[in-house]
């Protein structure tokens, strides 16, 4: 991702893309000692240039899918994860990651866990979280009619409480264990055109 990245922007193109590495292949590639993928990687988060090319996404530690992981468990992903980026690029490249990328895509179902869930992501910093098109609803039950517009998840617990969040849609290319791969181009141009306006960014 370094290399070509690299490689487009000098280019004169402008490239975008999410990065969403778990804490435990973070820490897994150190441990294979691949020292060149962590340089490519500092690149990319420090460099100014690339910064407007690259958006990281926090994650968990693990594999913890939101729904049947213990909300005081998921949390503690969260956290892990990062710490573990501010050690390796630093509490300034931490501070830039606005958004959220749940295992799976996966949003639970349980009234007081999707509640819990929302409030980790606020606690922990994070402005938004991106989640699968079919997985969601609007509050009359009707699918997402709109999903190239960031949307408010609102999440109510079984006590009233209400947490709430931004929410990216991801659309169309993908069911829920499969994230990485392209849009279309339609998809991604008119992407591309609203990110000025609402892209978290600093």
């Amino acid at each position: 991702m370094g290399e070509f990245i690299r490689q487009l922007l000098g280019e004169g193109r402008q490239p975008r893309v999410m990065l969403d590495y778990s804490g435990t292949l973070l820490h897994g590639m150190r441990q294979m000692g691949l020292d060149d993928v962590f340089d490519a990687l500092g690149y990319l988060t420090r460099d100014p240039r690339a910064r407007q090319a690259v958006e990281w996404l926090g994650c968990t530690w693990g594999h913890a899918v939101a729904p049947s992981t213990p909300p005081q468990d998921f949390r503690l992903h969260v956290r892990a994860w990062q710490h573990h980026f501010a050690a390796i690029f630093g509490l300034e490249a931490l501070g830039r990651v606005r958004g959220f990328s749940p295992a799976e895509m996966a949003l639970p179902n349980h009234p007081d866990v999707a509640c819990a869930f929302v409030r980790t992501l606020a606690d922990c910093g994070y402005q938004w979280v991106l989640v699968q098109e079919h997985t969601v609803e609007q509050p009359d039950g009707r699918g997402i009619e709109h999903p190239h517009l960031p949307h408010r998840l609102v999440c109510t617990d079984s006590r009233g409480t209400t947490a709430s969040i931004l929410a990216v849609i991801k659309t169309q290319g993908s069911d829920t264990k499969l994230v990485g791969q392209m849009q279309p181009c339609y998809v991604r141009v008119r992407v591309d055109r609203l990110w000025p306006q609402w892209a978290p960014r600093t």
